[in-house]
């Protein structure tokens, strides 16, 4: 075993794997600080609807891209940002019109939105996209210009998180009571849903549209802390994110879902101790 170990990392010489593992370190710190607002603020299920709301978005923005010279990225983010926006308004306006329960309309949209994505690859080859891409994504593909606007998505994220922290704590905790002690809850309101929006496009082509909302939650539901930032929460999602990417490489599974069993078997093992812990306090 110790003669083949050399041979394995031989791998990370290429330039693809390089990419793969510094992109993998920059999604993971940037869900493990986004993390506990997800989790704390209860918005879980965000992180899923945009990931289907912003799909025809992206797929548009590719097309616009392949047709006009504006720059990849740029057309993919207001391609993106058009459909969040639109498929957030249709849903609120199903759910008032119609006094439907809010995830009934939530799948709705989602749905709708993640179908009209799909038709438009079928539809038109130009995309030069494979529908498993955005679902799984596809982290070994992506080039060092990519890496650098991952770099950039997480220093937004970061400088967001840790220059507001106070405002973010007062909002988590009671939003009413903070917006009348005076912290920045409107500020907040329209910067989490760009701050999803960035995390969702960022991840979409490397761990997948169905793997990115699950980062965003596992590493809060390990460790479960009570402020909006935490070390912890933020190791816990770059640890889990290298032994997914090992775990990739070892078994030739994609990256994104290797992440995700890691976590998933860290909150079972977490879950067997609390119930053990329990059953000795009986």
């Amino acid at each position: 075993m110790f003669q083949e170990m050399p041979a394995f990392f031989q791998i990370f010489q290429y330039s693809f794997a390089q990419i793969a593992v510094i992109a993998t370190i920059l999604i993971t710190l940037m869900c493990g600080f986004l993390s506990p607002v997800v989790v704390l603020k209860q918005r879980a299920y965000m992180g899923d609807t945009l990931s289907h709301l912003v799909f025809p978005g992206v797929i548009a923005g590719i097309l616009f891209s392949n047709y006009t010279d504006f720059p990849f990225w740029i057309c993919i983010l207001l391609g993106a940002i058009v459909t969040a926006l639109l498929g957030t308004f249709i849903s609120e306006w199903i759910l008032k019109s119609l006094k439907i329960p809010p995830d009934a309309s939530a799948v709705i949209c989602l749905t709708s939105f993640f179908a009209m994505g799909i038709i438009a690859i079928s539809s038109n080859r130009d995309t030069r996209l494979d529908p498993e891409s955005i679902l799984f994504g596809d982290v070994l593909t992506l080039s060092w210009r990519d890496v650098g606007i991952l770099a950039g998505a997480l220093i937004f994220v970061a400088t967001a998180i840790l220059s507001l922290k106070k405002h973010w704590d007062a909002w988590l905790s009671d939003p009413e009571f903070a917006e009348i002690a005076g912290f920045k809850v409107k500020t907040l309101e329209k910067l989490f849903p760009i701050m999803m929006t960035f995390a969702i496009l960022s991840g979409l082509f490397a761990v997948g549209g169905l793997m990115i909302s699950a980062l965003l939650t596992l590493p809060t539901i390990i460790y479960q802390p009570r402020s909006v930032f935490s070390p912890i929460v933020v190791l816990l999602s770059l640890i889990g994110g290298l032994l997914g990417i090992l775990l990739a490489f070892s078994f030739n599974w994609p990256v994104g879902p290797s992440i995700v069993i890691v976590g998933f078997v860290s909150i079972l093992v977490k879950t067997l101790a609390v119930r053990l812990q329990e059953k000795k306090g009986i």
